[in-house]
């Protein structure tokens, strides 16, 4: 009797499987506190501190997770190159643990920069920015939506 065989459905985008793993979010959380540690030992004033830490991230992950798009991977064959990275973690579905703690670290972020210095002294207008910036790329409503066709291609 021949055994009989069938295709694989499963859908392992191997550019953001990683993100499932536990210990991601614990090096994630160590290098922004290792970041503060490091800035904050070169200012000293720990509230400015996490005001560069918060701007700082929020470039990074600005062009990390909503500029670059496609894989590195060349077994997707082209499948997420046209794709930001933040389009691609989970297979494109919104509320699950990953995208929602990449939503809430900026937040956490910007309540520690605004509440942890004198306001005479850290640009709470930039802050403000950086995280209302952060906070409408990643809504549902934006998905796959390039304005003015920037970074479209």
């Amino acid at each position: 009797m021949p055994v009989r065989r069938t295709v694989s459905e499963v859908d392992v985008n191997k550019n953001t499987n990683w993100l499932n793993y536990p210990s991601v979010w614990t090096w994630y959380l160590a290098v922004i506190v290792l970041g503060w540690l490091g800035i904050s030992a070169l200012i000293d004033d720990a509230g400015l501190a996490w005001t560069y830490v918060h701007l700082i991230h929020g470039v990074a992950t600005y062009y990390l997770l909503h500029w670059i798009k496609g894989s590195p991977n060349p077994e997707d064959q082209g499948k997420y190159q046209a794709l930001t990275f933040w389009e691609q973690v989970d297979n494109e579905a919104y509320g699950t643990r990953n995208r929602k703690i990449f939503t809430v670290v900026p937040v956490l972020l910007f309540v520690l920069a605004t509440h942890g210095t004198d306001f005479r002294k850290q640009p709470l207008g930039l802050n403000l920015v950086v995280v209302v910036v952060l906070l409408v790329a990643k809504l549902p409503a934006l998905h796959k939506v390039r304005f003015f066709g920037i970074n479209k291609y």
